[in-house]
């Protein structure tokens, strides 16, 4: 079997430079993710983030924080009686943290009384200053998305870091990543943004063994020309392995997602947008979507 496109390449380098892979990785200019914020939802059975977070933790040799927050409107005045209520969710962690520790990995617990659990969700993820949060994604209606601001959301549009939604609709068993790029970045912001977006992609892929895609759209008129071999060589990829559609961007990337089947969709976020391309697919796709906040 001859080794893949990826694989050559790192051997080349290590052969080249007599360096471990370890110091490949560092050369490569990898994001690490040194520790992960998993919020875990007690509501359901599944903690699917809890699931996807133990499997990149054992790759990135990283640790983890569980959060949880409760709340109880009776009991508001009573800090006796809110502690009672804190105890059995930390117990709850517990129990889900032995699998996570029996396999090596560090785990904190953190649990909080909150009225507003999803600006708590937000604001524990800051402090924690983790290098990527992981969320099981609330499953809403496009229109409710826009009515409302859901955890998704307020994530989405204010957290500093990397977040992962985790679909929960399937593992990752296709070992393939998406990369939404937009061709024609109209600032300097835009243009920072895609080159991250490649970087996180490139190191993802590497560490867990994926194969890379990209998918662009574009608006028709002006914006119809497409150069193919431009556009690979920005996302250092084959032009097998890069798309382009006319039509909204959500849109777009929803339909090669369900023609390639990708485990994760990696996608930009760029501040200030009133239209998030990231909010609006969430919804269409059943693939786990890693969102990287424009700075």
């Amino acid at each position: 079997m001859r080794p893949s496109r990826r694989l050559s390449e790192e051997l080349e380098y290590r052969v080249l430079h007599n360096s471990s892979r370890e110091e490949y990785l560092m050369d490569q200019n990898v994001t690490r993710f040194e520790k992960l914020f998993v919020v875990m939802d007690p509501t359901q059975m599944i903690q699917h983030a809890l699931l996807r977070s133990e499997r990149i933790a054992a790759k990135e040799n990283a640790s983890l924080l569980l959060y949880s927050c409760v709340y109880d409107d009776r009991l508001d005045d009573d800090e006796t009686a809110q502690q009672i209520k804190i105890d059995p969710t930390r117990e709850w962690l517990e129990r889900l943290a032995a699998s996570a520790r029996e396999k090596g990995l560090e785990v904190e617990l953190q649990v909080e009384w909150n009225s507003d659990w999803r600006s708590a969700v937000l604001a524990a993820a800051k402090a924690a200053e983790c290098g990527l949060v992981i969320k099981t994604a609330s499953q809403h209606s496009a229109i409710g998305r826009r009515l409302m601001k859901t955890s998704d959301w307020l994530l989405l549009s204010e957290c500093a870091d990397p977040v992962l939604l985790v679909s929960g609709v399937r593992r990752w068993t296709n070992n393939k990543l998406l990369t939404a790029i937009k061709l024609k970045p109209q600032d300097e912001a835009h243009q920072r943004l895609n080159e991250r977006l490649v970087d996180l992609s490139h190191t993802i892929a590497t560490q867990a063994g994926f194969d890379r895609y990209a998918v662009t759209a574009h608006k028709g008129g002006e914006d119809l020309f497409y150069d193919r071999q431009q556009f690979a060589d920005l996302c250092r990829l084959p032009r097998d392995r890069v798309f382009s559609n006319e039509g909204p961007p959500e849109q777009v990337i929803a339909t090669v997602a369900k023609d390639i089947k990708p485990d994760v969709i990696v996608i930009g976020n760029p501040g200030g947008s009133t239209r998030n391309t990231a909010r609006l697919l969430i919804d269409q796709v059943e693939t786990d979507v890693l969102v990287l906040p424009e700075s």
